[in-house]
């Protein structure tokens, strides 16, 4: 995975990788009767640049399970690694936007 930001992010993120629940992420499946689902607030995101979520893929995220809020940062898939300063903008953002103190 490539990141936009600086060579040493990159190496560094590539040293910290793990896999991830791949398989668990896939097939996780909500009770479509499960009304205390809705209860929790959510927010989305988008990563402009993204090459591993594509934006089609995104878009059919959010419309599947729509959040409350949907925000897009100029940024790939690695936002912590390439626009840190911004993705911690956009998540006190966030956090405000529902409710959190």
């Amino acid at each position: 995975m490539m990141t936009s930001g600086f060579l040493q992010d990159s190496t560094l993120a590539a040293m910290l990788s793990r896999p991830g629940p791949i398989l668990a992420l896939r097939s996780a499946r909500f009770k479509e009767e499960n009304d205390d689902i809705d209860k929790v607030m959510r927010v989305y995101i988008k990563t402009t640049h993204d090459h591993v979520v594509k934006p089609h893929q995104q878009e059919a995220m959010i419309k599947r399970w729509p959040p409350s809020e949907v925000y897009a940062l100029d940024s790939d898939h690695s936002p912590l690694f390439s626009t840190p300063f911004l993705l911690f903008g956009l998540l006190i953002k966030a956090a405000a936007s529902v409710g959190c103190h």
